[in-house]
Protein backbone atom coordinates (compact mmCIF):
# COMPACT_ATOMS: atom_id res chain seq x y z
CA UNK A 1 0.00 0.00 0.00
CA UNK A 2 3.23 2.37 1.27
CA UNK A 3 4.18 1.48 -2.42
CA UNK A 4 1.56 2.56 -4.20
CA UNK A 5 0.91 5.61 -2.22
CA UNK A 6 4.56 6.46 -3.38
CA UNK A 7 4.42 6.29 -6.50
CA UNK A 8 0.89 8.40 -6.63
CA UNK A 9 3.24 10.89 -4.88
CA UNK A 10 5.71 11.06 -7.65
CA UNK A 11 3.39 10.66 -10.45
CA UNK A 12 1.71 13.92 -9.15
CA UNK A 13 5.22 15.44 -8.38
CA UNK A 14 6.19 14.57 -12.13
CA UNK A 15 2.98 16.42 -13.59
CA UNK A 16 3.07 19.49 -12.44
CA UNK A 17 6.92 19.23 -12.65
CA UNK A 18 5.87 18.87 -16.73
CA UNK A 19 3.32 21.32 -16.04
CA UNK A 20 5.29 24.28 -14.95
CA UNK A 21 7.39 23.25 -17.77
CA UNK A 22 4.94 23.97 -20.42
CA UNK A 23 4.03 27.60 -19.01
CA UNK A 24 5.85 29.71 -21.49
CA UNK A 25 6.40 33.29 -20.43
CA UNK A 26 5.77 36.21 -22.52
CA UNK A 27 9.53 37.17 -22.50
CA UNK A 28 10.17 33.51 -23.93
CA UNK A 29 7.46 33.51 -26.69
CA UNK A 30 9.00 36.99 -27.89
CA UNK A 31 12.50 35.71 -27.86
CA UNK A 32 11.04 32.26 -29.70
CA UNK A 33 8.83 34.46 -32.30
CA UNK A 34 12.13 36.88 -33.06
CA UNK A 35 9.05 39.69 -33.12
CA UNK A 36 8.28 42.17 -30.44
CA UNK A 37 4.43 43.03 -30.62
CA UNK A 38 3.91 46.50 -28.93
CA UNK A 39 0.77 48.58 -28.55
CA UNK A 40 1.02 52.38 -29.00
CA UNK A 41 -0.95 56.06 -29.64
CA UNK A 42 -1.37 57.11 -33.53
CA UNK A 43 -2.78 60.44 -32.34
CA UNK A 44 -0.10 61.77 -30.13
CA UNK A 45 2.32 63.59 -30.93
CA UNK A 46 5.23 63.85 -30.20
CA UNK A 47 5.49 60.46 -28.31
CA UNK A 48 3.49 58.25 -30.70
CA UNK A 49 2.21 59.02 -34.20
CA UNK A 50 2.25 58.45 -37.53
CA UNK A 51 4.31 60.70 -39.19
CA UNK A 52 2.68 62.65 -42.64
CA UNK A 53 6.06 62.44 -44.49
CA UNK A 54 7.06 58.95 -44.35
CA UNK A 55 3.96 57.52 -43.56
CA UNK A 56 5.73 55.97 -40.47
CA UNK A 57 5.29 55.21 -36.50
CA UNK A 58 7.48 58.04 -34.93
CA UNK A 59 7.82 59.47 -31.42
CA UNK A 60 9.49 59.24 -27.63
CA UNK A 61 7.59 56.04 -26.80
CA UNK A 62 8.06 54.65 -30.78
CA UNK A 63 11.70 54.89 -30.08
CA UNK A 64 11.81 53.17 -26.51
CA UNK A 65 9.97 50.39 -28.28
CA UNK A 66 12.32 50.05 -30.83
CA UNK A 67 15.10 50.45 -28.26
CA UNK A 68 13.57 47.27 -26.14
CA UNK A 69 13.37 45.21 -29.16
CA UNK A 70 17.02 45.96 -30.07
CA UNK A 71 18.11 44.80 -26.43
CA UNK A 72 15.79 41.63 -26.31
CA UNK A 73 15.76 40.76 -30.04
CA UNK A 74 19.02 41.80 -31.26
CA UNK A 75 17.64 44.72 -33.98
CA UNK A 76 15.33 47.60 -33.59
CA UNK A 77 13.28 45.85 -37.07
CA UNK A 78 12.13 43.70 -35.10
CA UNK A 79 8.61 45.02 -34.13
CA UNK A 80 5.19 45.22 -35.37
CA UNK A 81 3.24 47.94 -34.03
CA UNK A 82 -0.62 47.47 -33.67
CA UNK A 83 -2.75 50.80 -32.37
CA UNK A 84 -4.26 51.19 -28.95
CA UNK A 85 -6.40 53.97 -27.35
CA UNK A 86 -6.61 54.83 -23.63
CA UNK A 87 -10.21 52.88 -23.69
CA UNK A 88 -8.56 49.57 -25.48
CA UNK A 89 -4.63 49.57 -23.65
CA UNK A 90 -5.37 47.42 -21.10
CA UNK A 91 -7.69 44.77 -22.73
CA UNK A 92 -4.96 44.48 -25.49
CA UNK A 93 -2.44 43.56 -22.62
CA UNK A 94 -4.53 41.15 -20.52
CA UNK A 95 -5.78 39.30 -24.03
CA UNK A 96 -2.64 38.69 -25.16
CA UNK A 97 -2.90 40.55 -28.54
CA UNK A 98 0.29 42.74 -27.77
CA UNK A 99 3.27 41.76 -25.47
CA UNK A 100 3.27 45.55 -24.35
CA UNK A 101 1.92 48.83 -24.36
CA UNK A 102 4.47 51.99 -24.90
CA UNK A 103 1.82 54.69 -25.12
CA UNK A 104 1.46 57.44 -22.22
CA UNK A 105 0.63 55.24 -19.72
CA UNK A 106 0.34 56.31 -16.41
CA UNK A 107 0.95 54.14 -13.30
CA UNK A 108 -2.02 53.95 -11.42
CA UNK A 109 -3.30 51.47 -7.97
CA UNK A 110 -6.68 50.98 -10.36
CA UNK A 111 -4.79 49.67 -13.32
CA UNK A 112 -2.51 47.64 -11.01
CA UNK A 113 -5.57 45.37 -10.24
CA UNK A 114 -5.37 44.06 -13.92
CA UNK A 115 -1.82 44.45 -15.06
CA UNK A 116 1.88 44.75 -14.02
CA UNK A 117 3.63 47.92 -14.85
CA UNK A 118 7.83 48.74 -15.56
CA UNK A 119 10.05 51.34 -13.70
CA UNK A 120 8.48 54.35 -15.27
CA UNK A 121 10.49 56.32 -18.19
CA UNK A 122 8.93 59.48 -17.90
CA UNK A 123 7.33 62.22 -15.75
CA UNK A 124 4.38 64.05 -17.28
CA UNK A 125 1.84 66.21 -15.43
CA UNK A 126 -1.97 66.66 -16.17
CA UNK A 127 -2.94 70.10 -17.12
CA UNK A 128 -5.42 72.41 -19.08
CA UNK A 129 -5.16 74.09 -23.01
CA UNK A 130 -7.30 76.68 -24.00
CA UNK A 131 -7.72 79.63 -26.50
CA UNK A 132 -5.11 82.25 -26.25
CA UNK A 133 -7.89 84.70 -25.97
CA UNK A 134 -9.83 82.94 -23.43
CA UNK A 135 -10.85 83.94 -19.84
CA UNK A 136 -9.82 80.96 -18.39
CA UNK A 137 -6.48 81.79 -16.26
CA UNK A 138 -6.85 79.38 -13.30
CA UNK A 139 -8.65 75.43 -12.64
CA UNK A 140 -11.41 77.49 -11.06
CA UNK A 141 -12.57 79.04 -13.73
CA UNK A 142 -13.51 75.65 -15.66
CA UNK A 143 -16.26 75.33 -12.89
CA UNK A 144 -18.80 77.26 -15.47
CA UNK A 145 -17.25 76.05 -18.67
CA UNK A 146 -16.80 72.85 -20.65
CA UNK A 147 -13.55 70.80 -20.49
CA UNK A 148 -13.18 67.91 -23.13
CA UNK A 149 -10.85 65.05 -21.59
CA UNK A 150 -10.17 61.31 -23.18
CA UNK A 151 -12.15 58.48 -22.15
CA UNK A 152 -10.20 55.71 -20.33
CA UNK A 153 -7.63 58.23 -19.20
CA UNK A 154 -6.88 59.55 -15.95
CA UNK A 155 -7.87 63.52 -17.16
CA UNK A 156 -11.64 62.96 -16.23
CA UNK A 157 -11.17 61.57 -12.70
CA UNK A 158 -8.63 64.14 -11.45
CA UNK A 159 -10.27 66.47 -13.14
CA UNK A 160 -13.35 66.23 -10.95
CA UNK A 161 -11.38 65.79 -8.18
CA UNK A 162 -10.31 69.26 -7.80
CA UNK A 163 -13.55 70.54 -9.50
CA UNK A 164 -16.58 68.78 -9.01
CA UNK A 165 -18.99 70.87 -10.72
CA UNK A 166 -17.00 71.06 -13.72
CA UNK A 167 -18.61 70.09 -17.13
CA UNK A 168 -17.40 66.99 -18.77
CA UNK A 169 -17.24 65.98 -22.23
CA UNK A 170 -14.88 62.96 -23.42
CA UNK A 171 -13.93 61.62 -26.57
CA UNK A 172 -12.60 57.87 -27.57
CA UNK A 173 -9.32 59.57 -29.14
CA UNK A 174 -7.10 62.44 -29.33
CA UNK A 175 -8.52 63.42 -33.02
CA UNK A 176 -12.02 63.49 -32.28
CA UNK A 177 -11.34 65.00 -28.88
CA UNK A 178 -8.71 67.91 -30.48
CA UNK A 179 -11.26 68.26 -33.54
CA UNK A 180 -14.07 68.90 -31.12
CA UNK A 181 -12.00 71.80 -29.14
CA UNK A 182 -11.50 73.13 -32.41
CA UNK A 183 -14.82 73.10 -33.13
CA UNK A 184 -15.65 75.37 -30.16
CA UNK A 185 -17.74 71.99 -28.72
CA UNK A 186 -15.93 72.79 -25.21
CA UNK A 187 -14.26 75.58 -23.88
CA UNK A 188 -10.94 73.56 -22.67
CA UNK A 189 -8.99 70.38 -22.86
CA UNK A 190 -7.03 68.70 -20.42
CA UNK A 191 -4.94 65.80 -21.00
CA UNK A 192 -1.15 65.51 -20.23
CA UNK A 193 0.57 68.31 -20.62
CA UNK A 194 3.55 66.42 -22.58
CA UNK A 195 0.45 65.59 -25.11
CA UNK A 196 -0.90 68.84 -24.97
CA UNK A 197 2.35 70.48 -25.81
CA UNK A 198 2.79 68.24 -29.36
CA UNK A 199 -0.58 69.43 -30.24
CA UNK A 200 0.52 73.22 -29.90
CA UNK A 201 3.78 72.44 -32.20
CA UNK A 202 1.06 72.16 -35.16
CA UNK A 203 -1.69 74.32 -34.20
CA UNK A 204 -1.09 77.62 -33.00
CA UNK A 205 -3.30 80.40 -31.09
CA UNK A 206 -3.62 77.90 -27.64
CA UNK A 207 -1.84 78.25 -24.30
CA UNK A 208 -1.56 75.73 -21.42
CA UNK A 209 -2.19 76.87 -17.63
CA UNK A 210 0.69 76.84 -15.48
CA UNK A 211 -0.45 75.08 -13.02
CA UNK A 212 -0.42 70.53 -13.13
CA UNK A 213 -3.24 68.98 -12.03
CA UNK A 214 -0.75 65.77 -11.12
CA UNK A 215 2.07 64.08 -12.19
CA UNK A 216 1.76 61.17 -14.61
CA UNK A 217 4.17 58.48 -14.69
CA UNK A 218 4.70 56.81 -17.87
CA UNK A 219 5.33 53.28 -17.51
CA UNK A 220 5.38 50.19 -20.05
CA UNK A 221 2.33 48.35 -19.39
CA UNK A 222 2.60 44.07 -19.43
CA UNK A 223 0.48 41.03 -18.63
CA UNK A 224 0.14 40.60 -14.66
CA UNK A 225 1.49 36.85 -14.52
CA UNK A 226 3.85 35.74 -12.49
CA UNK A 227 5.88 33.84 -15.37
CA UNK A 228 5.75 37.39 -16.35
CA UNK A 229 7.99 38.68 -13.92
CA UNK A 230 11.13 38.03 -16.41
CA UNK A 231 9.79 40.33 -18.70
CA UNK A 232 9.06 43.37 -16.30
CA UNK A 233 12.55 42.36 -14.77
CA UNK A 234 14.14 42.50 -18.58
CA UNK A 235 12.51 45.95 -19.01
CA UNK A 236 13.30 47.30 -15.37
CA UNK A 237 17.34 47.05 -16.69
CA UNK A 238 16.21 48.24 -20.08
CA UNK A 239 14.91 51.75 -18.56
CA UNK A 240 17.53 51.86 -15.75
CA UNK A 241 20.27 51.43 -18.52
CA UNK A 242 18.71 54.58 -20.54
CA UNK A 243 18.43 56.70 -17.71
CA UNK A 244 21.90 56.23 -16.80
CA UNK A 245 23.62 56.20 -19.97
CA UNK A 246 21.31 59.14 -21.27
CA UNK A 247 19.58 57.44 -23.64
CA UNK A 248 16.27 58.99 -22.22
CA UNK A 249 17.60 62.58 -22.14
CA UNK A 250 18.92 62.02 -25.63
CA UNK A 251 15.22 61.09 -26.28
CA UNK A 252 13.60 64.34 -24.30
CA UNK A 253 16.03 66.38 -26.29
CA UNK A 254 14.87 64.80 -29.93
CA UNK A 255 11.47 65.16 -29.36
CA UNK A 256 11.50 68.59 -27.44
CA UNK A 257 10.19 67.29 -24.40
CA UNK A 258 11.26 68.90 -20.67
Amino acid sequence: MKKIISLLILSLLLLTSCTKKEVESTYDKIVKRDLLIVGVKEDSKPFGYISNVTNEHEGFDIDIARYVAQDILGSERKIKFVRVTPDTRIEAITSGEVDMVIATMSVTPQRQYFIDFSTPYYVAGQTVMVKENSDIHTFSDLKDKTTIVLLGSTSEKNLRGIIPTARIIGYKNYDNAFQAYEEGVGDAISTDNTILAGYMLDHHGNRLLKNKISQEPYAIGIKQTDEDDKLRKSLNIIINRMHKDGTLKELKKKWHLK
